[in-house]
């Protein structure tokens, strides 16, 4: 199978995100997250104002699309932090393909726009309790760098581990 990436370049292309977002999100979480920090975290990272600010402040999105049907997606950009890196926002595959190679692709290929960035990092935060995606990306080349435990409001928390890989 032929993993095609489609660069997301308008708003209105935004919306193939969202689909997948809605697909892949609560499943992913609800045994990490409360269905209220589910439904706060949504709003705070897949609304569409946010979306198409992000995209007019050079964040990347890419959809993964297997035979023609969209898969998955990934975002990334410029980590201000440390110019030498790339921050992998998001990398998100529908269930049906997982496990198939695909999470890796994308994760190749997030890595192959970092270096054509640049980056001699390729960077990303995942929720501790995400056992499944930290060893997907363990499997990927990248290690623990710190611990973090980020306030996003009403009374919820990001409570991740930073990974990073050497590009």
């Amino acid at each position: 199978m032929e993993h095609q990436f489609r660069m997301l370049l308008s708003h209105a292309e935004l919306q193939a995100v969202r689909d997948i977002a809605n697909s892949v999100w609560p499943p992913t979480f609800r045994e990490i997250l409360s269905p209220e920090q589910i439904v706060y975290m949504m709003k705070m990272m897949y609304a569409s104002e946010v979306m198409e600010r992000e995209l007019d402040e050079g964040i990347y999105f890419e959809v993964l699309s297997l035979d023609g049907e969209d898969a998955g997606f990934i975002s990334y950009g410029r980590y201000e932090a440390q110019p030498d890196t790339v921050k992998l926002h998001k990398c998100y595959l529908l269930e049906k393909f997982q496990g198939q190679g695909h999470g890796s692709a994308m994760l190749r290929h997030a890595a192959l726009a970092a270096r054509q960035m640049g980056a001699r990092f390729l960077r990303l935060n995942v929720n501790k309790h995400n056992e499944k995606a930290i060893r997907a990306y363990q499997r990927n080349g990248f290690v623990t760098v710190e611990s973090v435990k980020n306030d996003i409001g009403n009374g919820f928390f990001m409570d991740d581990f930073v990974m990073q890989k050497t590009l």
